[in-house]
């Protein structure tokens, strides 16, 4: 964000007080404009002030995506912020609410810190669940952007082999991981041999056998294979009896090849968990409240997983020594 040099105070059609001398005192001295109808008939003034270069701060909260919109068109978003102050110390019965005004204006104008982040990378390889009524056209549609594998539940006469993606009979037993990075077990798996004439033919069973994959669709019309599976990234559930869930499903699916960020939302001192001392048991606050289940027991002390962690903090609030604490944004 570039420093801000140029405040614009709006009245909101002359329906609340600013002083932009006290303004612009509270961002240093920086140059105030002023204007009554900012989001439509003075809409300009927020125009020149975007084009000038400036790092730009408009007092308007209600109307912020109309002006970020206006500062992309102008190629200026990194020089754009915006402010609520008429909400919150504007349409006030105070006679002198522009003390509050400055404050809040001082505290936007403060540089924030960014959210760690890491990059998670999906080459986009996808494994799809399911009966082959549903799983193979799933397959078909995905193996246009990803490289699918299609699991089935059991063997069908229907199927025609082909070189898009392939395809197996196998019984899921674990899953674990998210977008990137998920692994999986699978017992009585049996890979489809593409040779021979007749009906496709696929090979001996085995247990155990295992996989990674950056992408899992699940229609197999069967429980979520992660708890609260809905914040699980990567992971695309869906009734295979609902043929427009199966769509969105799937369209899901295929945006997730690429590089994506992801929020390190907790910041953990391992030192200072109380899960254990000793091999005496301690506070199991964070394991009981995970809704996600990134949170597991690793010694004397817990692992979180930022990889399935969702960010609702809910570690973080319970934790009483203070080993997890919220770092998006970071404090």
């Amino acid at each position: 964000m570039t420093k801000i040099t140029r405040l614009l105070l709006c009245t909101c059609e002359e329906t609340m007080s600013i002083s932009p001398e006290t303004a612009a005192k509270a961002l240093g001295g920086v140059r105030v404009k002023t204007a009554n109808r900012l989001c439509t008939a003075d809409l300009d003034v927020a125009s020149r002030a975007l084009e000038s270069g400036d790092g730009t701060m408009i007092a308007c909260g209600q109307m912020s995506a109309l002006f970020a919109e206006l500062a992309e068109d102008l190629g200026a978003e990194g020089r754009l912020s915006t402010v609520d102050i008429r909400d919150r110390a504007g349409w006030t019965p105070d006679p002198d609410a522009t003390a509050k005004q400055a404050a809040l204006l001082a505290e936007a104008a403060l540089s924030q810190p960014e959210t760690p982040v890491r990059d998670v990378i999906s080459e986009g390889t996808c494994l799809v669940l399911g009966a082959a009524e549903v799983a193979l056209p799933a397959a078909s549609a995905l193996a246009t952007s990803l490289a699918v594998t299609c699991v089935l539940p059991e063997t069908t006469d229907d199927l025609i082999p082909t070189d898009a993606y392939d395809v197996a009979v196998g019984r899921l037993r674990t899953a674990t991981g998210a977008l990137g990075g998920f692994a999986v077990t699978l017992d009585a798996f049996r890979p489809l041999e593409p040779g021979g004439r007749g009906p496709a033919t696929f090979g001996d069973p085995s247990d155990g056998a295992r996989s990674t994959c950056d992408i899992i669709l699940d229609l197999r019309g069967e429980g979520p294979l992660f708890p609260a599976d809905h914040k699980r990234e990567g992971y695309a559930r869906a009734d295979p009896g609902d043929p427009l869930a199966v769509r969105d499903a799937i369209a899901r699916a295929t945006d997730l090849q690429g590089v994506f960020e992801k929020p390190l939302y907790i910041r953990f001192e391992e030192s200072l968990c109380a899960l254990s001392r000793a091999s005496r048991p301690g506070c199991e606050r964070c394991l009981t409240v995970c809704p996600t289940g990134a949170i597991v027991p690793d010694g004397d002390h817990v692992a979180i997983d930022p990889d399935i962690c969702a960010g609702c903090g809910a570690c973080a609030a319970v934790c009483p020594s203070g080993a997890a604490s919220y770092d998006d944004p970071p404090v």
